[in-house]
């Protein structure tokens, strides 16, 4: 193999990685619905004006719903996973575990980040065994952000990327969203406040 087919070869794997890094859950920002339909493993459903359950071509065994908003110009500019339940204790450790553990997995492709575990510092529950209970009344946040100001590796089609923690309705349990934004999102979010 000479150096030419050698220098072609490599730029066809980066082409292909690249091309694999820009999709997560092998989804596209700037899909139209019927695209999605077609990649989908199911009929995607709609839920909400611009919102769609699907079923995407790569899933996680964490993750058990899946969403993308969906503009009729730009096409997909927000992605959404979330987690199936997972049951913790009072401090949180399962969930925060878990967060933890994609929050490496998502810094292996994209790089540096942000976490936040934020506690209001008015909050008189400061122990840890409060974890979940403030972070259901809003006194607590645990989100990592992935963007260009952070260093992360971005795609050039990609806003961000935000990982965070939440409580279930009764409050026992939690889970994680997952989102992706498109470099779109803010463009069309502008659009929409334009006609006030």
């Amino acid at each position: 193999m000479n150096n030419k087919s050698i220098g072609l070869l490599i730029v066809f794997f980066l082409f292909i990685s690249l091309n694999a890094f820009c999709q997560p859950f092998g989804i596209e920002f700037g899909m139209s619905l019927d695209r999605v339909r077609q990649v989908s493993r199911t009929t995607p459903q709609n839920v909400e004006t611009d919102w769609y359950r699907i079923t995407p071509p790569n899933t996680h065994e964490l993750f058990e719903e899946y969403y993308v908003q969906i503009h009729p110009t730009y096409g997909v500019y927000h992605i959404r996973a979330v987690s199936r339940t997972i049951v913790t204790n009072r401090h949180g450790a399962e969930l925060i575990a878990q967060f933890d553990n994609i929050a490496r997995m998502l810094e292996r492709t994209y790089g540096n980040y942000l976490r936040r575990n934020r506690l209001n510092p008015e909050s008189i529950f400061t122990d840890s065994q409060y974890f979940m209970y403030t972070l259901q009344n809003g006194d607590r946040e645990l989100i990592a952000f992935w963007d260009r100001e952070e260093g992360s590796r971005m795609p050039d089609n990609m806003a961000d990327i935000v990982l965070s923690a939440e409580v279930t309705r009764l409050g026992l349990n939690g889970y994680l969203i997952l989102a992706y934004y498109s470099i779109n999102a803010d463009r069309i979010e502008e659009e929409q406040a334009s006609v006030f």
